[in-house]
């Protein structure tokens, strides 16, 4: 099986062919919108409201930007409230909003106000049809051709200024089979924001203004079909795991960024809904544009929760809350007016998510380096089009670009996280079968391990029974024979107590060696650790344990093999640690003759920071069928349980037990020139 590590560079080249693709193609479409005509130096410009393009080769040199200085006259109130007017006539640069701009007079123009545009287009007389696209204009006008109105949107009255608002780009047709055409632009804002003309008005022969309105529907047609084939994938995941919130707070993303597309730019909702006027269409824009962000920034929240904590999307909702209420509750003058807080609720927010996932980017959390390369473009094309819907410089909308980069960068997130799954359950479903195949051989084995459990559980009790029942029966016939004065010499009757004393000593012994192995196995035991230098360590066990051994013929010896041992130090607790080689000394007393000798080494390597201890004797051994089991409870060497030997059987499980706590190790092994060795490891300091 193929393990996820090894997946790992095969997917990212592959990923990285695709996000190159992805950018490839969005520099393509954007290009595209952009791409209306030649190099701007080479175009013509309108000078005094009129524009020469005499020079000008339709069919080679394609579409024009009728940019430039138009006539101007803008409608001035005067009179009691306003109710008499006049135009002062001047020029005004096009494209451009009108509290942006000052007329030729050097008039500043308010946002709200009605202004008359004027260009004399000078041309070739042209045999083909010509065409004029109209961008959206803030918020009705009226368009006329050599005096004749071609088109209005929404409705207008000069007088009254009764303003109905509609926006929406329009195509104009024409014929133009004279030298000179005149344009007149009448357009009345008293409902947004910014009113005037704010992108290029283009013309062109009839071919290729009918290709770029074609490429531009397609452009938006295809995005808004990404967006909400994607939103409506990710809530069919989401309805099929409910516990994946993720996905449905990308596909909310998705589904408000594709509502928010169909009201702007070309307005197919708008188009195709009838009862949405404008009014109802740009509070769902504001709306949706609230939405979206909110969606997004909850999406990465729930997919970094320890980056982005649940504080800042508790603080995101309730602002976008705010934001909502406003939309609704106020007119679109006041609400377009905000425009600022809505686009620096957007951007904070996103630059919060552009941090968490630089801090997840460096935790190597899964997914997080496609998410910052999603939203690091993301913000970009948010700040572009702060500039550009403010008037700040010339650009266009590159917000539903940014958004399908982001979002498809997170649909490789999502599909990662899916495929990784996917491996897992191969990898599950494989270890499986495996285990499955050896299923047999593991009830086998295990029925032998619970068969031999039962066996040390029966010989446990019998053990247990034995070793208490012997000294208690003793006890008993010694109290039977003072009781019936069958011992009454004085001197009989002290060595009989004495030794019913010594066999109570032994079963208080044997119960407080249940007591602590137990305690030891449960781990419930609390050492008291010190750093103990070996060569200390050495000088206690000699004094301890030297004469005993000499008094009983047995030659002893404890050592330091090695120079670097003299600088070890070991992490211990020298209390129970006495007692592990208690047991094991006088283990190895019990089966080493007169004469015998036993050794205590210990020895450290530099390049290992593992400390041995080793216990050796010249005695008899163990025997090899005994080796697996000496540290099993109750496990003798002689198997008839003769109490006589000594001992309670229990003394190499505490040690055993004691070296483990200490996180050591503990084994036995025959030596080769005979008896027995116990390997205590334990880990150790340098000093």
């Amino acid at each position: 099986m193929v393990s996820r590590n090894a997946l790992k560079p095969l997917w990212n080249r592959r990923m990285g062919i695709k996000i190159s693709m992805i950018l490839f193609f969005l520099v393509v479409v954007a290009s595209g919108c952009s791409a209306t005509s030649k190099e701007n130096h080479l175009v013509p410009k309108a000078e005094r409201g009129v524009i020469d393009l005499q020079q000008w080769s339709w069919v080679e040199d394609g579409i024009v930007p009728l940019d430039g200085q138009w006539n101007f006259e803008w409608r001035i109130p005067s009179g009691v409230d306003n109710q008499e007017f006049s135009f002062e006539s001047s020029t005004l640069d096009v494209p451009g909003t009108w509290g942006k701009l000052k007329s030729g007079k050097g008039t500043s123009l308010d946002d709200q106000g009605l202004g008359i545009y004027r260009l004399t287009i000078l041309h070739q007389a042209q045999r083909d049809m010509m065409a004029i696209r109209l961008p959206n204009i803030s918020t009705a006008f009226e368009f006329a051709i050599d005096g004749k109105v071609v088109l209005t949107r929404g409705k207008l009255d000069k007088q009254t200024l009764q303003v109905t608002p509609f926006q929406l780009p329009a195509t104009v047709y024409f014929t133009a089979d004279g030298t000179k055409t005149n344009l007149v632009l009448t357009v009345a804002n008293y409902d947004h924001r910014h009113g005037g003309v704010r992108t290029a008005i283009v013309m062109g022969n009839a071919d290729h203004i009918q290709k770029l309105q074609i490429r531009h529907a397609a452009q938006e047609l295809i995005l808004l079909g990404c967006f909400i084939m994607i939103g409506f994938y990710h809530l069919g995941l989401f309805l099929l795991r409910r516990k994946e919130i993720a996905n449905v707070l990308f596909a909310l993303l998705c589904l408000f960024v594709g509502l928010r597309m169909g009201l702007i730019g070309e307005g197919f909702i708008v188009q195709w809904v009838e009862f949405i006027n404008w009014d109802l269409a740009i509070r769902i824009e504001y709306i949706a544009f609230v939405m979206s962000g909110w969606a997004g920034f909850a999406y990465f929240q729930s997919m970094y929760p320890l980056e982005i904590r649940r504080v800042w999307f508790k603080i995101s909702s309730t602002i976008a809350a705010l934001l909502i209420l406003c939309v609704i509750f106020k007119e679109p003058l006041q609400f377009t007016s905000w425009i600022l807080a809505f686009q620096i609720y957007i951007l904070f927010f996103s630059a919060r998510a552009l941090i968490g996932l630089v801090q997840s980017a460096l935790r190597k959390r899964e997914g997080a380096i496609l998410a910052l390369i999603g939203v690091a473009g993301f913000v970009l094309t948010i700040v572009n089009d702060m500039l550009f819907y403010n008037g700040w410089w010339r650009s266009f909308d590159l917000l539903p670009f940014g958004l399908l980069f982001l979002i498809v960068m997170n649909s490789f997130i999502i599909s990662l996280r899916f495929s990784l799954t996917y491996e897992r359950a191969e990898q599950m479903s494989e270890e499986l079968m495996e285990w499955n195949n050896s299923l047999e051989e593991r009830i086998s084995e295990r029925t032998i391990e619970l068969q031999r459990m039962e066996q040390s559980r029966a010989q446990l009790i019998s053990d247990i029974s034995h070793d208490l029942r012997t000294p208690i029966t003793l006890l008993q016939g010694y109290l039977e024979a003072l009781r019936d004065n069958v011992i009454s010499e004085p001197s009989r009757r002290d060595r009989t107590i004495r030794s019913m004393l010594t066999k109570v000593e032994g079963l208080n012994s044997l119960i407080q060696d249940l007591f602590d192995l137990s305690v030891l196995e449960a781990r419930k035991v609390e050492l008291s650790l010190e750093d103990i230098p070996l060569e200390g360590w050495k000088e206690r066990l000699t004094v301890q344990y030297s004469l005993e051994m000499q008094t009983k013929g047995i030659s002893f010896v404890c050592k330091l093999e090695d120079e670097s041992a003299i600088q070890a130090m070991v992490n211990i607790d020298i209390r129970r640690m006495d007692r592990v080689f208690a047991n094991l000394l006088y283990n190895a007393l019990r089966y080493t003759p007169e004469g015998g000798a036993i050794t205590i080494t210990m020895r450290t390597q530099i390049n290992n920071p593992i400390a041995e201890v080793l216990v050796a004797d010249n005695g008899i051994g163990i025997e090899p069928d005994d080796l697996p089991f000496i540290f099993d409870r109750f496990y003798k060497k002689e198997k008839s349980r003769n109490s006589s030997t000594g001992g309670s059987g229990l003394g190499l499980s505490i040690a055993k037990e004691v070296v483990e706590l200490h996180g050591g190790q503990i084994n036995v092994y025959n030596s080769t020139e005979g008896g027995s060795v116990f390997r205590i490891q334990l880990p150790v300091k340098w000093s």
